[in-house]
């Protein structure tokens, strides 16, 4: 909780990026890949942390659906601060199976003998098939897909749907990847990230209001931003904000 508390001191780009880079799955990987730890209870305290740190940064309060779009990969719409729950099954299938030659020349040969239930294999599974079993990417995929699939199936608005079909799309994670530069003009402010992160996850990010700068003085929503569904009047696009 130490870290968290001093991200609060940072802007909240500079704090987004240490997150993602450096404070969450970096801490952890090696021990997801070496030991097999599921089922610990221990993964779901450090994912709550990891979501007390990102509320912390983006001064919001994640709720139980934003948060588990925050942790996909940025390649499947979320923020790329991966949820350990998530990522430890496959984390330690992959090295497994990319050790497997090593295992086999030291465990016993009874052991070696052992086959794999036909019933079980990767292809039934929707797991990569031999070959890639052995890239953690290719193991994280299926599971990404599927949380991606089941937010869509409970998702009845259609502005939500449009938002989660929009966010994986290629490009729209580009800024996550930026580092946080004022030189070259690439660090946002903390209002930039709030909205930009609000986008993508959907959560609210003002009070209801009525925009002056919107077609007709739109009515603006929690959820709903003029950027998004409205078009910009002449007469008002030429007043000063």
């Amino acid at each position: 909780m130490t870290e968290i508390c001093r991200l609060s001191l940072l802007q909240s780009h500079d704090a987004l990026v240490l997150s993602k880079n450096s404070l969450s799955m970096p801490k952890l990987l090696y021990t997801l890949r070496t030991l097999y730890c599921s089922d610990n209870t221990l993964l779901l305290l450090f994912d709550n942390t990891l979501r007390a740190a990102l509320s912390v940064i983006l001064n919001v309060d994640l709720n139980d659906d934003q948060w588990p779009l925050a942790s996909l990969p940025i390649r499947n719409g979320g923020m790329g601060i991966c949820s350990a729950q998530m990522l430890a099954p496959s984390a330690f299938l992959a090295s497994a199976a990319s050790t497997l030659e090593l295992q086999q020349s030291i465990l016993h040969p009874s052991i070696q003998t052992l086959q794999t239930n036909p019933q079980r294999q990767p292809n039934s599974l929707g797991l990569p098939c031999q070959e890639q079993s052995c890239i953690q990417k290719a193991c994280d995929g299926p599971v990404s897909a599927n949380h991606v699939t089941r937010n869509l199936s409970g998702t009845s608005s259609d502005p939500d749907k449009a938002r989660l079909l929009a966010a994986p799309s290629p490009h729209t994670g580009d800024w996550l990847h930026a580092p946080p530069i004022t030189s070259v003009g690439l660090r946002l402010s903390d209002e930039a990230v709030r909205v930009a992160v609000a986008h993508r996850l959907g959560y609210k990010a003002c009070e209801p209001h009525t925009c002056v700068y919107v077609w007709q003085s739109s009515q603006c929503t929690r959820t709903r931003w003029p950027g998004l569904s409205q078009k910009w009047s002449k007469t008002s696009a030429s007043q000063p904000a």
